[in-house]
Formats: structure tokens, C-alpha cells, sequence
């Protein structure tokens, strides 16, 4: 995805076409389950996404590593509204297969703000006999330009894709619907970013996904385990690069996911893995590969 220095003289025909694969590092990002609902926290995050570029290509073929670890934090301004506040650092890592030369950028993220507010909550209604119990919330949020981008300023920088941030201030919506029946429960999220313009050079485009997470809850004490099983959908449109259709961008990733998260007392623990079912990214030269985030909060 990135011009290498070291081939410039001999494919630069070829990485001119092949410098602006979909986006990898400023994907979308699911909320997910979320520690004991109605309780504020802070906490930190780490999320390890991985990817292969270029896969028609010997002299390009790419192995990339995006690394973050962010705080986080959930916060009740007033009753029945919701925000969430992600602060992420990130550490992307290029890794050209042919001659093993390797590219790395560290750094502040693009900071995230999203808002929910439960217009549906019948775990706090006292006369439900039913055993059944529904949560529904909306929202939206902004994510902010707090990241480096540097796309567009020199040859070392061409790649869109693998800066810390998208250098636009992107919009988001989002919908969160947890269903429960004594111990097991379903979480379901869909949401949305409508991205802005970076800068002159390029537009990442807008972004839609869904989720579908079961889960069980399992007490021993002041211990609860909570195994979960699910699916996760993202699909980008495609990116304008100085205002022209980018048309190796753009896609859609189905994964599967397995995780566990535990409580005890005011800290809560989670592990997520994510397995790639099915593809198709930046016109069949990109490849997603295994993900697996975990998490660590206190309540307050």
C-alpha cells in the first residue's frame, strides 16, 4: 500500500495504481458488549488488526499490523443518557514480504465520542412478570481530526490509509439492543460514519455495520463469567482521491466472534477474538486476517 523508496525506480508504474488500497486502519470500530449497563467506568483497550496487501503482486505483497491501545471510558451526564470517550494510541507497522523492509508509524489517534440515549429499558420496570427484558438505545457521536494525517505532502506519504488518523471530522450514528431472558441475552449494533472530506487530496468514504452477539451469564459469588458468540458486518463505500472514484477501495468483511468477559466487584475483564468468514476488499488485493481485541475497566 505504501510506495517503498527502494523500488521507486523500477515499479513506479505499479505503485502508482497500487499505493491506495481500502482502508485498514481507519475502519470502523464496534462498541461491542459493554461492562454491567448503568455503570460508569474507565478502563484501557488493546485491539490488533491484521492484514495482507497486495496479493497479486510478489514485488508489493504487504503484511500489515495495526495496533491500538486506547482509553476509554463510560459516563452518565444525566439520566438515561449515555457517552462513551475513546482516546486511542496507535502503532501501525508495514512489512514489505519481498525484501522485508519495514515501515512504522506511532502515535495519538483519532479521538471518539458517541452518545446514547435509552428510550427503551424494562430491566428497571418492576411490575415485568414476563422474565423477558429489553434495553434500546440511539445515539450518534463525532470522531475528531486529532490524529496525524500526512497523505498527500511527500512521496513517503502516499499511502492514505496508514496514517494515525483520517484528517476529517466523520459523523456517526448508532443503535445498541440488548434482549435478555434470565441468563442468556442477545446484543445487537448497528451503526453508521458519514465521513468528511481529509483535505484536498482525499475523502475516505462512509462506512455501515452491524453485529449480533449472544451471551451467557454465569455467577459464583461476587464472580460472573459471561462467554459470548457472535458475527460482525462492516461494509465501506468506496474512497474519492482529489475528488475521482478510488475504485481499489471499498468492500465488506464478515467475521465470527468468540469472547468471555468476567466481573468482579467494580473491575471487569474481556477477551475477544474475531475470524474472518468471508471478504471481499479493495477489488480482491486485500485480505483481513484474524483479530482479537481485550479490555480492562474499573467502575466508579
Amino acid at each position: 500500500m505504501k510506495k517503498i523508496a527502494l523500488f521507486a525506480l523500477i515499479i513506479s508504474s505499479l505503485s502508482a495504481s497500487a499505493c491506495d488500497l481500502c482502508g485498514c486502519a481507519n475502519g470502523s470500530s464496534f462498541v461491542g458488549l459493554l461492562p454491567r449497563s448503568g455503570s460508569q467506568f474507565v478502563g484501557l483497550r488493546y485491539r490488533l488488526r491484521s492484514f495482507d496487501s497486495h496479493l497479486n503482486s510478489q514485488m508489493l505483497k504487504t503484511k500489515e499490523d495495526y495496533q491500538t491501545l486506547e482509553v476509554w471510558g463510560r459516563f452518565y451526564p444525566i439520566k438515561n443518557l449515555q457517552v462513551l470517550a475513546f482516546m486511542p494510541y496507535n502503532d501501525n507497522q508495514q512489512t514489505l514480504l519481498y525484501s522485508g523492509t519495514k515501515t512504522q508509524k506511532k502515535g495519538i489517534g483519532d479521538v471518539l465520542l458517541l452518545a446514547h440515549y435509552n428510550i427503551l429499558n424494562t430491566f428497571l420496570d418492576s411490575t415485568n412478570t414476563s422474565g423477558i427484558y429489553h434495553n434500546l438505545m440511539i445515539g450518534g457521536g463525532i470522531k475528531l481530526p486529532t490524529g496525524k494525517f500526512e497523505y498527500g505532502y511527500s512521496d513517503a506519504e502516499v499511502n492514505p490509509n496508514f496514517q494515525l488518523g483520517t484528517g476529517s471530522t466523520d459523523f456517526l450514528v448508532s443503535a445498541i439492543h440488548t434482549v435478555r431472558y434470565k441468563k442468556i441475552g442477545l446484543n445487537t449494533e448497528v451503526g453508521g460514519r458519514i465521513s468528511t472530506k481529509s483535505n484536498e487530496h482525499y475523502k475516505f468514504g462512509n462506512r455501515l455495520s452491524a453485529s449480533l452477539t449472544a451471551f451467557y451469564t454465569k455467577n459464583f459469588g461476587h464472580l460472573s463469567i459471561m462467554p459470548n458468540i457472535g458475527s460482525a458486518i462492516d461494509y465501506g463505500f468506496k474512497d474519492h482521491k482529489e475528488g475521482v472514484l478510488n475504485s481499489q477501495t471499498g468492500g465488506y468483511t464478515l467475521l465470527g466472534s468468540l469472547g468471555v468477559q468476567a466481573y468482579y466487584k467494580a473491575f471487569s475483564a474481556g477477551f475477544t477474538f474475531q475470524e474472518p468468514l468471508a471478504q471481499n476488499l479493495g477489488g480482491g488485493e486485500l485480505k483481513t486476517r484474524p483479530q482479537s481485541s481485550v479490555f480492562l475497566t474499573v467502575g466508579f
